[in-house]
């Protein structure tokens, strides 16, 4: 028979490693925090070796992990290490576990998520910046972080002193002197190579492959005289050309004047050119302007020698052009934003509805939020609102405009760089305007480096305002706007976020974003250690604040059963931050380009707070994964209804609801009768005596609405969907189960995620 381990011979047993543990904390050649950290995990895998080959045969039923977390537990509080037992890592643990605890109970996870923000690829060159920069914090400078660089009281002050202090200036200096633009330039060869392999594709009518590879002739070709031993300088012209050619035979007329008229900006003769108007002709015949056709089609007929034969020809070519695209039955939308619920807009909140104010304050525990000015039902428009600043995914650059994040069809570069795309003239003249002309030639620099897209859109915010002096007055709102939470940042996580300040600093001095610099050196002014300091503001309130933006994917027959959502790209929105987060949410989120569309999901009575959804949702995760993402990610604890009540997720939801007392007033919550002669009741919070017959019906009445509303959006062909009408019906369902019953209930939840996938059909949808 087995012996059991008693007490002590477990505690003996967890002494035993522990003293493993501080004796390899304490050797001689554990000389770097990483290595630290490396030692750390050798020893947590062979203690989670030896405690599943000797301590869990005696606790069969108890999960390996409660097994090592107990451990761990046991560790803390028979060795309490102290900050000498680790000399050399740049952040004490101790300080760490002290800092963290106010906000979680996980300050590793807390740890791993703050770094996720800053940092999204370990590849990346930043990681060895700050390795190389956390080697000086070894002995007298150990606990420099702590002792020095922590009681610096401001964000303006911390970065001037990793610049003077010399246990860091040295590194820090050095690296940054050698920041240098990288970016894949233009090519005219490559660009004539695209071109011909395009003609050759649209000789063999592959208009598809031909348009991919047009493209590509147009994003690499220099401008206008800029190579001209290859086309006499007329790269770009001629694969505008050849791409306006494509468009043509794929019976877009839109897209093929623009390139057109582009080609004729760029400097294509078309003076003389009778080929110029015959193609220019064509593109009015598809888009239906006949009157500037025939135009068109008189010029080249004098420019051709007044050719009776090839006007004949054109004419022809006219007509069928007109034929084929009666035949050919349009899938573009033209797609705008909704209008705002209520009289007007919110004078308090930008681009809100009047149906919606701001309440709480600083002060106030839950900070600012929103509440409901008047009763809202589902499905109305609360928030239209403008991207302050956005920034796309780098995978999505030659996919997505990098302005307004449509989708690509025929995209025009920037003049100087390859790196992005743009889906018309006006994006790209704006974005050339403002940000792109001080990221152009160091967004391949920022990419390698591995920064997270928070850090491009705390760039973003600074390189949109287009001069230093604009940057400091949108830095007091911005700050006033949206929190940090400094006060409860580790040092070392502070330090990470003031070291990468630095890096997006000095490329602001090398795009001349400051003016021409006396010096090379990266020393920055008074003047750009302000900018530098709304920065480092702005790298740390993003955690909180920013939103992904996302378009929906459709892959199949069905728009709605191949629907997925896809994230390409991060907004921050000021309005939109005001709303505080619940489990179960109060609003829908969808976009247009970068603009977020807030549609109300249930009724909500005035007065109460409209929640929004930050992620973890209920029906998806259970409240122990909820609470442990929101403590990490976000630095709060949720005490939403969904948590305290502890609701199931959506596969154990009871089948039947709580119904809602009719009396009014009381709106207590009770059982679902499961015999018709248990609907008559006495209510233990009003002590009426209630009928529940109607609220029966009505929850009967809901449930058939929202299944017919689902099933419309399920059975109709692609093209015949009516999509306003399932909305509707789902609307007044989900309105009748408030009047009728308490959530969670699991009708209701699809009728609600179901008004989403609606709503966000008409915003960024793309066919794929």
């Amino acid at each position: 028979m087995r012996k059991r381990l008693t007490k002590q011979t477990i505690l003996t047993f967890l002494r035993t490693k522990c003293a493993c543990a501080l004796y390899l904390s304490r050797s001689s050649h554990i000389r770097s925090f990483e290595h630290h950290r490396h030692a750390g995990r050798c020893i947590l895998n062979l203690v989670h070796s030896r405690l599943q080959n000797t301590v869990r045969p005696f606790y069969s039923d108890v999960p390996i992990r409660q097994v090592v977390r107990a451990w761990c537990w046991l560790c803390a509080h028979f060795f309490r290490f102290s900050e000498s037992d680790f000399p050399h890592s740049p952040s004490s643990g101790t300080t760490r576990r002290t800092r963290m605890t106010s906000i979680d109970n996980d300050p590793l996870f807390t740890s791993l998520c703050n770094e996720k923000t800053l940092q999204s690829q370990k590849q990346g060159f930043f990681n060895e910046f700050y390795q190389s920069v956390a080697e000086n914090f070894t002995g007298k400078s150990a606990r420099w972080l702590q002792d020095v660089y922590q009681k610096v009281p401001s964000d303006k002050e911390r970065l001037r002193l990793i610049y003077e202090d010399p246990v860091v200036a040295y590194e820090v200096q050095g690296t940054l002197e050698h920041v240098e633009p990288v970016f894949r330039g233009k090519d005219a060869k490559f660009s004539w190579q695209r071109r011909e392999q395009a003609l050759k594709l649209l000789g063999e009518n592959k208009l598809q492959q031909a348009l991919i590879i047009a493209c590509q002739a147009v994003m690499r070709a220099p401008g206008q005289g800029v190579d001209r031993y290859i086309d006499k300088g007329l790269t770009l012209a001629l694969a505008l050309w050849t791409r306006a050619e494509v468009f043509i035979r794929q019976l877009d007329g839109k897209r093929a004047l623009q390139d057109l008229q582009l080609a004729a900006k760029c400097g294509l003769p078309v003076k003389q050119n009778a080929d110029y108007y015959a193609r220019v002709a064509k593109c009015y015949a598809l888009i239906g302007e006949n009157g500037r056709a025939e135009v068109a089609a008189k010029l080249f007929h004098q420019l051709s020698g007044h050719n009776n034969y090839a006007l004949g020809r054109l004419q022809e070519d006219l007509e069928d052009l007109r034929v084929l695209k009666q035949e050919t039955p349009s899938v573009e939308v033209e797609r705008s934003l909704p209008k705002l619920a209520g009289e007007g807009e919110n004078g308090e909140i930008l681009g809100a509805s009047s149906k919606i104010k701001l309440a709480g304050s600083k002060e106030d525990p839950r900070g600012r939020y929103v509440v409901a000015a008047a009763d809202l039902g589902p499905g109305e428009v609360i928030l239209t609102e403008p991207a302050y600043a956005a920034c796309l995914h780098a995978k999505y650059y030659g996919t997505h405009c990098s302005a307004c994040f449509s989708r690509l069809i025929a995209p025009v570069a920037c003049p100087d760089c390859c790196g992005v795309a743009f889906c018309s003239v006006a994006c790209r003249d704006k974005a050339c305007a403002t940000y792109h002309r001080f990221e152009c030639q160091y967004l391949d620099l920022m990419i390698g480096s591995g920064m997270s897209i928070l850090c491009h859109v705390a760039l973003r915010m600074v390189t949109q305002a287009g001069t230093p002096e604009k940057v400091l007055e949108e830095g007091k709102m911005l700050r006033d706007t949206f929190c940090a939470h400094t006060e409860h940042r580790d040092p070392e996580d502070h330090f990470k976020r003031t070291l990468m300040t630095a890096f997006l600093l000095r490329c602001l001095q090398k795009a001349e974003f400051f003016g021409r610099r006396t010096t090379e050196a990266p020393e920055p002014t008074e003047q750009e250690l302000e900018v530098g300091a709304v920065l480092l503001s702005a790298l740390q309130s993003l955690q909180f604040n920013a939103h992904e933006v996302y378009e929906t994917r459709i892959t199949g027959e069905h728009r709605f059963d191949t629907a997925k959502v896809q994230y390409i790209g991060v907004g921050i929105y000021r309005g939109a931050s005001m709303f505080n987060h619940e489990c179960y949410p109060g609003v829908t989120r969808t976009f247009l380009g970068t603009a977020m569309i807030l549609h109300t999901s249930r009724p909500i009575p005035a007065g109460a707070v409209v929640p929004e959804n930050y992620g973890p949702h209920f029906m998806r995760q259970p409240k122990a994964i909820r609470q442990r993402n929101l403590r990490s990610r976000y630095w709060f604890k949720c005490d939403c209804r969904a948590c305290a009540e502890d609701w199931p997720q959506m596969d154990k939801l009871p089948a039947k609801p709580r119904l809602r007392c009719p009396t009014e007033g009381c709106g207590n919550a009770l059982a679902y009768p499961s015999k018709p002669s248990q609907r008559n009741a006495k209510c233990n919070k009003c002590k009426q005596q209630i009928n529940l017959d109607a609220n029966v019906k009505m929850l009967e009445a809901s449930d058939q609405l929202c299944t017919t509303g689902a099933e419309m959006m399920a059975s109709q062909p692609l093209e015949d969907e009516r999509v306003d009408e399932a909305i509707e019906l789902m609307k007044k369902g989900i309105a009748l189960f408030a009047q009728a019953a308490h959530p969670p209930h699991k009708p209701t939840l699809v009728a609600e995620e179901s008004l989403r996938s609606c709503f966000a059909d008409k915003g960024n949808a793309n066919r794929y």
